[in-house]
């Protein structure tokens, strides 16, 4: 199984001691924010561990960004070392996961979500039909941006849409521009929402 992005942070974070894993809570909370993202809510990250601050960083930032902002704030903390490490670990997973695709939490879900262990993620592969046959949208928005993976301002550009179909559409677009885990979350929320929808779907 590949090595996540958010491994590979827990990995770089145990390499500190208790002071310098308190500055690099305290950049993290000072990092200026990407457009379409929002910074870790202070009452979050405080009193997290560094599992757990590795987790708010991927679900705040997604995997592609999380990795970068680990290896800046390291560096910008002198800890030039821990960055190149981390830059390593984060390259050999990149390859990786190219050659084996993530299955994190694949055995949890399976049950319910049998497509997630096949090489192509079902929010690809019946993107069409998930645009014109699922009607649950709201609910599903709803439950992601509760769970951090989408923003505010998505969340807003997406029910300005006039139709359910153009909100799944831009939901879909959003998603898969996130990565493998955001669009397992997309799923696993969608099953949640209409499991005689995605039953069928995958069914056929």
């Amino acid at each position: 199984m590949p090595r996540t992005v958010r491994q590979c942070i827990v990995d770089a974070l145990e390499e500190l001691g208790e002071d310098d894993f308190r500055s690099f809570k305290a950049n993290l909370r000072e990092l200026k924010t990407m457009q379409g993202f929002r910074n870790i809510p202070w009452g979050k990250l405080e009193k997290a561990d560094k599992l757990n601050t590795a987790k708010l960083m991927v679900d705040y930032y997604r995997e592609g960004n999380a990795g970068e902002i680990a290896k800046q704030i390291l560096r910008d903390g002198s800890q030039q070392d821990t960055a190149d490490a981390l830059a390593k670990e984060l390259q050999m997973a990149s390859q990786t996961s190219a050659r084996c695709p993530d299955l994190t939490q694949a055995s949890q879900t399976s049950a319910r979500c049998p497509d997630l262990t096949q090489e192509k993620n079902p929010v690809d592969k019946y993107f069409t039909r998930i645009v014109q046959g699922f009607n649950s949208v709201d609910s599903v928005l709803d439950e992601l941006l509760a769970a951090g993976v989408l923003t505010g301002e998505h969340y807003g550009t997406i029910r300005a849409k006039a139709t359910k179909q153009e909100r799944m559409r831009e939901l879909l677009t959003i998603i898969r521009g996130q990565g493998s885990e955001a669009k397992t979350k997309l799923w696993e929320a969608m099953v949640e929402a209409d499991p005689y929808f995605t039953k069928n779907l995958t069914s056929e």
